[in-house]
């Protein structure tokens, strides 16, 4: 009769730690969905700002493939433009690099800016590597 028991409170106590597994990776994984969450919200609301959408308009105005005299000829604000987005997507990309934001909402929210900036800025900012000799300048930007 004891063994029965304690065959059965084995058992009892087997099923309430495969329990407590499943609802504490269950709970891990409602914590990480959240944080995205979080962090998409967060994405959205950096976009929204002028700080943002300013400097995008002024990039808009140069052509894809731009070369580094198109760029030196739209002027110094243009290229404080790409400076001040330059940095932006780089926090990003690094965010992305880290999983803080997952690379399909940072597609799916800014993927054509990014390459929209990237495909006007990208003949430059390796001009802009090679003469502050600074290989990671704008890396996480193309």
């Amino acid at each position: 009769m004891h063994l029965e028991l304690a065959v059965w409170l084995n058992l009892v106590f087997t099923v309430a730690i495969v329990a407590a597994f499943f609802f504490t990776a269950l709970q891990v994984r409602q914590g990480s969905i959240k944080r995205g969450d979080q962090a998409a919200v967060t994405l959205i609301q950096t976009t929204q700002r002028e700080g943002w959408t300013r400097p995008l308009g002024m990039l808009s105005n140069l052509k894809p493939e731009a070369t580094v005299e198109d760029v030196e000829r739209a002027g110094i604000y243009v290229q404080r433009a790409m400076i001040d987005f330059g940095v932006r997507l780089e926090i990003i990309g690094c965010m992305v690099f880290r999983r803080t934001i997952g690379l399909r909402t940072a597609d799916d929210l800014i993927g054509g800016v990014a390459l929209t900036f990237w495909s006007r800025t990208k003949n430059w900012a390796r001009r802009k590597r090679e003469r502050m000799g600074n290989p990671k300048l704008y890396e996480w930007c193309g």
